[in-house]
């Protein structure tokens, strides 16, 4: 399993998995899930779970296994998703949120993360 964040939150309190924390923009790290589904890696979690609109949250951390051959549904699911936030960032751009905003974002991705990490890993 492979974890693709922006959130030093996930970075900071998931230890045992194998975490590649990207000091990337929303799309940015969506665009970083493209490159390894193009490599064989499947997407476990949707690359835009939650109801926060990726113009709003700087956040995302997505949940990815390695696979065995190019997954469609997967690259399906990316290319859907990395059209859809950059069309939310082309009507209106993420604030400059203060601190505290982040933080709260932080915890909102965080908390949709770990309870998205746990279901999988009971499947």
């Amino acid at each position: 399993m492979v974890i693709i964040t922006n959130n030093p939150m996930v970075k900071e309190n998931i230890t045992k998995k194998c975490i590649f924390f990207k000091d990337k923009t929303y799309v940015e790290v969506l665009k970083e899930c493209r490159k390894l589904i193009h490599e064989g890696y499947e997407l476990l979690s949707h690359p835009l779970y939650g109801s926060v609109k990726p113009n709003e949250t700087p956040f995302r951390s997505v949940i990815m296994k390695e696979g065995k051959a190019l997954d469609l549904n997967s690259v399906t699911l990316i290319e859907e998703a990395i059209n859809t936030a950059e069309k939310f960032q082309g009507n209106k751009n993420t604030p400059n949120w203060p601190e505290k905003i982040l933080d709260d974002f932080r915890v909102i991705d965080y908390d949709i993360f770990d309870n998205t990490l746990k279901r999988i890993q009971y499947i």
